[in-house]
């Protein structure tokens, strides 16, 4: 992720997802720390969703989308309990990107992210 090409990611993150703990509150705050490491690179975006976001079509499920140079089609990738599932048709992946672009849109803007992280992190 580092580098004079390195890759753009953009990640949405629900706010459950990071609260729930998982192990000890030291892995936690340690994914924590790590997440306030890498944010401020120039080619990564990192949006927490709040609680308070109410129902919103991530709730679905995880996904990835991942945009490559033409002639390669962009894909969305999908995992779920047994498989994981690669979508390439443009109906599919203009879907994907409308509910990325409203989590976006629904999610904390990266400055109150890292905040709300901060804050997180100081519970612990």
């Amino acid at each position: 992720m580092d580098g004079e090409n390195a890759p753009k990611l953009w990640v949405v993150i629900d706010e459950a997802a990071i609260r729930r703990m998982s192990g000890s509150p030291e892995v936690l705050r340690s994914q924590l720390e790590r997440l306030l490491e890498v944010e401020p690179r120039t080619n990564i975006t990192l949006q927490l969703l709040p609680f308070d976001a109410g129902f919103h079509p991530g709730l679905y499920g995880s996904f990835m989308l991942m945009g490559f140079p033409e002639p390669n089609p962009d894909v969305v990738w999908v995992e779920n309990l047994t498989n994981s599932v690669y979508f390439e048709g443009s109906d599919d992946v203009g879907r994907y990107t409308e509910v990325f672009d409203q989590l976006r849109a629904t999610a904390l803007g990266p400055p109150e992210t890292r905040s709300r992280i901060k804050s997180m992190f100081k519970e612990l």
